[in-house]
């Protein structure tokens, strides 16, 4: 994410980085707007991620998921813990989803696919990982006013950190 146009960098695709790079993503992830429209399985993704240090694997990353396997496979769970009570979430993934042409969001594997296609990550193969800086979901998604307003309390709040 980039909080000045002036300073717009495209990301690059990391493979190791340190503590501090791990900080910097964490503080992206919130100030761009990715804690308020994941479910809780797609914040520990993107956390997860950040704060290893260096690419995973889909199993490592699996392992961390807080989900129960589906014939002994996380990615294939849900990646909601009740889609009803998050009705108004579930429906904004979707529709983030729908700009990439992907199907609607409901498990893991879907989710990883959407961050994935949305830059906020990168896959090769087996490998996950993270860019940097991380765009916000406003300059990757099509946003109403309304999403665009909370992500900019969001940066607002956050540069006070």
């Amino acid at each position: 994410m980039t909080i000045n146009p002036d300073e717009a960098q495209e990301p690059a695709r990391l493979t190791q980085w340190g503590p501090e790079a791990s900080d910097r993503m964490a503080r992206q992830h919130m100030a761009g707007g990715w804690t308020r429209a994941l479910p809780p399985a797609g914040v520990l993704i993107l956390g997860a991620v950040a704060d290893r240090g260096r690419a995973v694997t889909r199993d490592e990353l699996g392992s961390v998921l807080p989900v129960d396997p589906v014939d002994g496979d996380r990615w294939a769970a849900s990646c909601w813990f009740d889609p009803a009570d998050d009705a108004e979430r579930v429906a904004t993934l979707d529709r983030y989803a729908a700009t990439y042409e992907l199907g609607p969001v409901r498990t893991c594997a879907d989710l990883l696919g959407l961050l994935a296609s949305a830059g906020a990550l990168w896959t090769e193969g087996e490998q996950i990982g993270p860019v940097f800086p991380v765009p916000g979901a406003d300059e990757v998604f099509p946003v109403s006013d309304k999403e665009r307003a909370e992500i900019a309390a969001l940066r607002a709040m956050a540069a006070r950190l």
